[in-house]
């Protein structure tokens, strides 16, 4: 594996899906992230980088286009992203696996850091990136596996939503609850007696009614105008904006 790439938008990428944030934890959240291992895969054909991180609940992808380099060669890695990105130059760099070793090379500096055998979550990763099929195009099919589509598909302002969920997160307990009535979008948080309810603006939606809550910080890390969530009654929830790709299970009461 050989490439060339931007720092400081490989880290922005890396940050987008390590997932850093408040997550549920009980009756209040916790400040946290997702694994800090993640997979990098380049793909010479494309001339881009996709990374990824998982684990039994969560999926999600992000990518970063390659700067042009005529040594480019494919490959795929998983690595600590808290030694990784103790090291990560802002400028542009050399990203170089020899050995099982990954070089970084910029003009004055070379750093060598350490892979890892494999994801912790490698299986559930393969598993997603075999099944999962999204778009960013609310007219064509969304499906986590041959036999599971997610039928109900909203398409909406992704500054109105980060705006949403940061009204909703005040509550306190960083659960989310997405109301589609076939006709409005509401994003709420409830704790106790206490309740935030915000009505988002649809530019497009297909599908029937759905409600489904879940817990992650993934509004956050966006990237696109636009966002598109889908998602059936209780179903995992699926992300599109730009080229950030997420799939988050329900939250299941006990």
């Amino acid at each position: 594996m050989k490439c060339k790439l931007n720092g400081k938008t490989m880290k922005e990428k890396i940050e987008s899906i390590l997932l850093k944030g408040k997550w549920n934890n009980g009756a209040n959240n916790k400040n946290t992230t997702l694994c800090p291992s993640i997979v990098i895969s380049v793909n010479k054909e494309t001339m881009s980088c996709s990374l990824s991180n998982a684990d039994q609940s969560t999926y999600v992808k992000n990518s970063i286009d390659l700067l042009e380099y005529d040594k480019t060669t494919s490959g795929r890695i998983s690595i600590d992203t808290e030694i990784l990105l103790k090291y990560l130059p802002k400028e542009d760099c050399i990203f170089q696996l020899e050995k099982n070793i990954l070089q970084l090379l910029t003009n004055r500096k070379t750093v060598k850091v350490p892979v890892l055998e494999r994801h912790e979550n490698n299986d559930s990763i393969l598993f997603v990136e075999k099944n999962l099929n999204l778009s960013r195009n609310i007219d064509d099919e969304f499906s986590i596996s041959s036999k599971t589509k997610l039928e109900t598909k909203i398409k909406v302002s992704t500054d109105e939503l980060v705006s949403a969920f940061a009204d909703c997160e005040a509550v306190g307990n960083s659960v989310f609850k997405l109301d589609y009535d076939g006709n409005d979008l509401v994003v709420s948080s409830t704790k106790n007696n206490e309740n935030v309810s915000v009505h988002i603006y649809i530019a497009e939606a297909i599908g029937e009614k759905a409600t489904m809550e879940f817990s992650c910080p993934f509004y956050k890390h966006l990237e696109g105008r636009i966002t598109i969530l889908s998602f059936n009654d209780e179903s995992p929830l699926a992300v599109v904006s730009g080229n950030y790709r997420l799939l988050r299970a329900p939250r299941v009461e006990n």
